[in-house]
């Protein structure tokens, strides 16, 4: 049985109960993905480490993105929910609390932030591969379609699976 720990790291004052309703959404959702598979990943809240499988960014929103004041790079589409980059062999991935353009930012549910949340982990766990490859066939819908879809397909099951038991270094 192979345990694989995903910590989640807030960027925001979000308060506890709303962060704890975002955790469960987030586990439920890598439950279904694990199903069935005696391996088992367990989330939480806190700092992240370097024993982390994988580290995601909780941000206010693009402005605040803390991948681009750690791995900086061209500028990030304020419209995207959540983004991934790997830099030196570092890969960071984020998603944000207030999602849209500047002036028509909207939350979304305990649901929605999880779905972006699974998708960011897919390009993150899948460093080397282009938007077509995760956003196409290979990426196989569901999750890795964008915007993210549930239920998790089949084929984001496998590569969920498979992506978490590589170890890559992650932006703490």
């Amino acid at each position: 049985m192979a345990s694989s720990s995903v910590r989640l790291v807030d960027h925001t004052s979000t308060p506890d109960t709303w962060r704890q309703g975002l955790k469960k959404a987030i586990q439920d959702l890598f439950d279904q993905c694990f199903a069935g598979t005696s391996d088992k990943v367990t989330v939480e809240w806190g700092t992240g480490a370097a024993t982390d499988n994988l580290v995601l960014h909780f941000v206010e929103d693009v402005e605040h993105s803390y991948i681009q004041q750690k791995l900086p790079g061209d500028p990030i589409k304020e419209f995207i929910g959540g983004h991934t980059r790997t830099q030196n062999k570092v890969t960071g991935s984020e998603f944000y609390k207030l999602i849209g353009k500047k002036g028509q930012r909207s939350r979304a549910t305990y649901t929605g932030y999880a779905k972006l949340a699974l998708h960011e982990s897919m390009h993150n766990l899948f460093p080397g591969w282009t938007e077509a490859d995760m956003h196409g066939p290979a990426g196989g819908g569901g999750l890795a379609a964008s915007p993210p879809q549930l239920p998790p397909t089949e084929k984001n099951k496998e590569l969920m699976r498979r992506g978490l038991s590589i170890k890559n270094a992650q932006l703490l």
